[in-house]
């Protein structure tokens, strides 16, 4: 998958290198609670990167600018019969953040998740920190919508942290074969 400048590939074995520099560092991660706590190992994420391969639940990319690493992407806990999923989203380095990579990179993902030819899905969904207004008007920025606020939905750094649910359907994105 390609945008103006990014090329979206299937997660692969060879960018787990890729992958340790960003998995472990707080800088990066902090707004990601599901990965905190004991660092990751090469092995333990290699070990994700060919469950990710082989889920017929998730679909990984990794973001390339040419040769340049730039993150990971991916709709994660597809459910096939409602055709939804979560979007996530991961800049690899605070370098990168804040020159529109993301928001490039999520629009693909959605192309593909939305197209027939792709996922076919009805609605992407995902989660973020209530606190994290940056994210918050990007994704609404890219057509997002709040659907609700989960309370004290994770524990994350020793506190529990509300978290704002968004989505967006396949006709808010242009796409007309909503059809199931």
């Amino acid at each position: 998958m390609k945008s103006d400048r990014l090329t979206l590939k299937p997660i692969s074995e060879k960018d787990v290198d890729h992958v340790m520099t960003w998995v472990n560092n707080p800088s990066v991660i902090g707004n990601i609670a599901t990965l905190s706590g004991e660092d990751f190992t090469r092995e333990q994420e290699l070990s994700y990167i060919r469950r990710m391969q082989e889920s017929p639940d998730d679909e990984v990319f990794s973001i390339w600018d040419g040769d340049r690493y730039i993150g990971q992407t991916g709709v994660h806990q597809i459910y096939q019969r409602s055709r939804i999923g979560r979007l996530a989203i991961v800049i690899a380095t605070n370098q990168e953040m804040g020159k529109g990579y993301g928001s490039e990179a999520i629009r693909r993902l959605l192309d593909y998740a939305f197209s027939p030819a792709g996922m076919n899905l009805h609605k992407v969904w995902l989660l973020v920190f209530e606190g994290n207004t940056r994210s918050i008007r990007t994704y609404k920025r890219i057509g997002f919508v709040e659907e609700g606020v989960l309370r004290e939905e994770y524990y994350h750094e020793g506190v529990y942290h509300n978290m704002v649910r968004m989505s967006i359907l396949a006709q808010e994105w242009g796409c007309t074969n909503t059809s199931g």
